[in-house]
């Protein structure tokens, strides 16, 4: 038996905090999956549970937070 897929709707959004433009990822329910701050010439992806990894370009850092999601949510 397979699994039936599932989509979600993930919107992006962004706001200032200290001076800095912060990106956060937004489940249609209104959680947020993953905030990414740039972090000098490197983008930095924040998870909800605290866990960062730092990568060398926005969408990199979009598509980390995405496969987490998928990791535990899936």
């Amino acid at each position: 038996m397979s699994k039936k897929d599932k989509n979600i709707q993930i919107t992006e959004r962004e706001k200032m905090v200290d001076g800095k433009l912060i990106s956060e990822l937004v489940t249609a329910r209104g959680d947020v999956i993953g905030t990414v701050l740039e972090n000098e010439a490197r983008f930095k992806a924040v998870l909800p549970e605290g866990e960062d990894f730092v990568l060398p370009t926005r969408e990199e850092a979009y598509g980390c937070i995405l496969r987490e999601y998928h990791l535990h949510h899936g």
